[in-house]
């Protein structure tokens, strides 16, 4: 992977999640899969959304490279449930 230390490309975190709450609230209840909170993100003037089930699949893809120690797979287990069994069928690919 290559490694980018450019301050223009490098997006940060603006300090605001966001959650649709009419969908929450005409639906019932909490569905992860519909639901997920979405983080703000701010590159240079360009501001866009990023969802919690992107930032658990580059959990998952840290952990795949061995940039984290190993998450017990009772938790990922637990996150699928709430987020979808495709967060553990991510595997990194290595580029050169």
């Amino acid at each position: 992977m290559e490694k980018c230390f450019d301050e223009n490309k490098i997006a940060k975190l603006t300090g605001t999640a966001v959650q649709d709450d009419e969908t929450f609230k005409a639906e019932g209840g909490f569905v992860p899969e519909r639901d997920q909170f979405y983080f703000e993100m701010k590159q240079g003037n360009h501001v866009f959304m990023v969802g919690f089930k992107d930032l658990l699949i580059c959990l998952r893809l840290l952990e795949e490279m061995g940039e984290i120690p190993k998450i017990n797979g009772k938790w990922w287990t637990q996150i699928e449930t709430l987020y979808g069994g495709e967060l553990c069928m991510v595997k990194y690919k290595e580029t050169k």
